[in-house]
């Protein structure tokens, strides 16, 4: 019968800060991997199993909290070798079973904007079931208009990062309102905004390990609900500005609905060769409907 030896949790010290990047950068200029620079996890419990030859390897799970229990949802995990950076295993499991020869190993773990790297040894003879935790909650954003509530037009929330060896840069991004977002445990600054419109809202949370944050970030702004009558296979071309003069980048289709901060504008919608122009006023939690036609 195989003998398994529990030994003492372990706290892994991490690794040494590096600078943040100061103004939170765009989400245009992340680079390809996002979470480039993991951080560090602290070891929950480590227990050793003994094995037959050839039976060495890893069983990998993780925690949101210490005293949480395992993650049930898909974590993604990799185990390369410490000394020659090939991968013996790639998978997204709650839990990772991997059978591998004694030897050093780099274990990678990412579960949402959460991602963690320690180094592990595998003893021949033995196989090594190790659960980490990530220090992670999650933060749920739903951008609204006052009384009117979700738009149907799309919205882009942006999680920036103001603690930790992180701050200042983008750790995570979403265009589903509602959506849960995992995130390391701290201090956040969301932005939110919609793909039509000059509207946007900021929002600092903070972020508890094992618990969700809910954020309802409420735009000062009202909607602007944009529609063409006419031939219904027209092409149209909406162009709004504000009072100054400033235009936000023009729309295409027959309708459209505009998110727009108080004040005075003008439509502008081309079809066939005819301009058609109306001005309007918007005022915080307004919806209003703006018809042109021929």
């Amino acid at each position: 019968m195989a003998a398994i030896f529990f030994l003492a949790a372990a706290v892994i010290a991490p690794n040494s800060a590096h600078p943040a990047s100061g103004e939170p950068i765009e989400l245009s200029a992340l680079p390809t991997d996002s979470n480039a620079l993991p951080d560090r996890p602290v070891l929950h419990d480590i227990a050793i199993e003994t094995v037959a030859a050839g039976q060495e390897g890893l069983e990998l799970s993780a925690r949101l909290t210490e005293d949480g229990g395992l993650i049930t949802r898909p974590v993604s995990w990799t185990v390369k070798g410490a000394d020659d950076g090939q991968t013996v295993y790639s998978g997204a499991v709650p839990v990772a079973d991997v059978v591998t020869a004694p030897g050093d190993y780099v274990i990678d773990i990412k579960y949402g904007a959460v991602h963690v790297a320690e180094t592990v040894t595998v003893v021949k003879g033995t196989r090594l079931i190790a659960s980490f935790v990530l220090n992670a909650g999650g933060v749920r954003i739903l951008p609204r208009i006052g009384e009117l509530g979700l738009p149907a037009t799309p919205s882009l929330s942006l999680v920036y990062a103001l603690s930790g060896r992180h701050k200042g840069e983008l750790i995570a991004s979403s265009r589903e309102p509602g959506e849960i977002l995992r995130v390391p445990a701290g201090d956040y600054r969301v932005e939110s905004r919609f793909d039509t419109g000059n509207a946007d809202a900021v929002a600092d949370i903070r972020v508890k390990p094992g618990l969700m944050a809910a954020v309802e970030i409420d735009h000062t702004a009202g909607l602007a609900r944009l529609a063409f009558v006419g031939a219904p296979d027209a092409e149209v071309l909406w162009q709004v500005a504000d009072a100054s003069g400033t235009s936000l980048p023009p729309i295409r289709g027959l309708s459209a609905e505009v998110v727009l901060k108080p004040g005075a504008y003008t439509a502008v919608a081309k079809a066939g060769g005819e301009t058609l122009t109306a001005k309007f006023d918007i005022s915080a939690g307004e919806a209003r409907d703006i018809i042109l036609g021929n």
